[in-house]
């Protein structure tokens, strides 16, 4: 196994996205992002993790819910990493909600 393919500490990966461990463990308690447990019961994350994080802050700074952004991760392929494609595939899915927000807010103005 590479140093790219070993599972990343929990502390590692808040350090990669700047959350705080407790957030990393709360979006897991969430079903937002999986880990494996060590032997030792350490929780250990694919790399995979670090960008579907940084999608939940993205989402999440947009104003989209736990819920919404949930919904849409559930359409990552389960069991690999997302490819490029995979991602666009994602990011559609919020496209026309993010339009229609946007066309309300120059509305506005």
């Amino acid at each position: 196994m590479s140093a790219s393919d070993q599972p990343l500490a929990i502390g590692v990966v808040a350090e990669r996205t700047g959350l705080a461990v407790s957030a990393i463990r709360f979006y897991e308690e969430a079903g937002l992002v999986d880990s494996e447990r060590a032997p030792s019961g350490h929780r250990r994350f694919d790399r995979a993790a670090i960008r579907r994080i940084s999608f939940i802050r993205v989402c999440q700074q947009l104003g989209y819910s736990l819920d919404d952004i949930r919904r849409q991760l559930d359409r990552l392929p389960h069991g690999r990493t997302p490819t490029e494609t995979d991602w666009q595939r994602l990011a559609a899915g919020f496209a026309a909600d993010i339009d229609a927000r946007i066309a309300g807010l120059q509305s506005l103005r």
